[in-house]
Parts: structure tokens; sequence; C-alpha cells
């Protein structure tokens, strides 16, 4: 007759077989650890398009976790799908804004400007020049755009503002910033207490031209005065301070 065994003897053995299956787990953490080591050191000795050839291979073994977003998110995949479209509005600019530009607003709008504008430019009373902002149409304000210390445009000007606002319009996806500048001399004058009031009612005066006489969308446009505290070269002199004198034209570069 087989001996039984003692009440202690059988639960110390399954006490110990039970106790040994946490080393499964620890193996199954070592492994993951060990992985992810190895694809963290791809990545960092990869260049960007072996990264991105990684991480799609990791993706698809492992295949991505429900609930969570992709680890690789398609650039530009949100194409608008999910915006509200008002009825009856416009494809661009919004309820009365600028129609979708044409093919013409893709030029390059530098050689039209020189060549609507080259007396001007040959006689100094224009220039052209590019800054961080866009293409700068610099117009000298004494004598040409306005008599010293005068606010209204001088009729010959007039002119010189319609060819570029015809330029202007072949081009409607272009914003314009109209910026008046003086020198560093006091105004003398009733009407208008100092260069501040001055610069900013030429701004205002030429932007007024491009929406009333040219018939151009007043939405593209903004005006600003910055006094004497934005020349071009420093105030030493009376040439340099007419070069100062100044209303810049600024089309923006916002692409």
């Amino acid at each position: 007759m087989p001996k039984r065994k003692k009440s202690g003897e059988g639960s110390m053995e399954m006490d110990s077989a039970g106790g040994m299956r946490w080393l499964l787990t620890y193996a199954d953490l070592i492994t993951l650890l060990l992985a992810l080591f190895v694809i963290l050191f791809a990545l960092a000795s990869s260049s960007s398009a072996k990264k991105v050839e990684i991480m799609a291979q990791f993706r698809h073994i492992f295949g991505p976790i429900e609930g969570s977003p992709n680890l690789l998110t398609a650039q530009g995949a949100n194409n608008g799908d999910h915006y509200k479209i008002i009825p009856g509005e416009p494809e661009e600019g919004g309820p009365g804004g600028p129609k979708k530009p044409n093919g013409r607003g893709k030029s390059n709008i530098l050689p039209e400007l020189m060549k609507a504008l080259q007396y001007q430019i040959g006689v100094n009373h224009v220039s052209i020049r590019k800054d961080a902002r866009g293409l700068v149409i610099s117009l000298l304000t004494d004598k040409v755009l306005f008599d010293l210390g005068d606010t209204r445009l001088k009729p010959e000007i007039k002119g010189v503002l319609n060819d570029i606002a015809e330029v202007l319009k072949h081009h409607p996806d272009k914003q314009i910033a109209v910026e008046g500048h003086t020198d560093d001399l006091a105004i003398q004058s009733a009407k208008v207490p100092s260069n501040w009031e001055l610069s900013a009612l030429r701004a205002t005066s030429v932007v007024k031209y491009f929406v009333t006489n040219a018939g151009m969308d007043p939405s593209r446009f903004s005006a600003a005065g910055y006094a004497e505290y934005q020349p071009l070269v420093p105030n030493i002199s009376e040439a340099n301070r007419r070069i100062n004198r100044r209303v810049d034209i600024i089309i923006l570069k916002l692409d």
C-alpha cells in the first residue's frame, strides 16, 4: 500500500510551481525592452527616409493599437472634409471677398511693374526693391506725390498710381500694405500737427485712390504711418531727407 504524503509536502510543491510563473512575465518584458532598444538605435543611426521605412515596417509587423492614432499620419490627411461649408459662400475670400485668382496671378509681378513704371524709375521718382516682406514700390512724396506738407495727391501722380493699379489687378491674390514715411524735420502746419499724422494721412490718400478711383478691392489694403522712424538713409542732408520722404507700396509675400 503506497505511502500517503504528508499534507504539507504537496502544498509546498504547488506554491513553488506557481511562484515560478513570474519568470515568464519577466522574460516577456525583457524581450519587449530589447526590441524597443533595437528600434531606437536603428532610428538614431538612420536617415529621415530610413526612419520612415523602419516605422512603417514596425507598424506592419505589430499593427496599430485599437483606439489609438496611427504611428505614422499621412501628411495633409485632412483635406477639409470635416469643415462645414456655408451655402452660397464664395470659394475663396469669404462673403464679398476676392474671387479665385486666375492663372496670371501666379506669374512674376516684377517685370510687369518695371515695364509699367520704366519712365518714373528713369527720372528717379519711383524705385523698386525687395525685402523680407515682399516687393516694395517707393514713391517720392514731395513735388511728386504731394506738395510739401500736404496730404492731397498731385494730379500728375495719378497716372502712375493707375499704372500700378492695372498691374495689381492682374494679381488679385496679392495683399498690399501702404506705408507713409517722413524725414526728421518737424512739420510746420496748422492742419497736420505732427509727422505721425502726415505720414498716416498720405498712406491713406494712396489707399483711397486705389479703392475709389482705380476700383480695387478694399479688403486687399492696409495703411500705416511711421513718421521719421524708419528712414532708408540717415537724415544728414537734404538729398537724404528727400529719399526718406516717401510712400511705400508693399506687395506682401504671404506664401
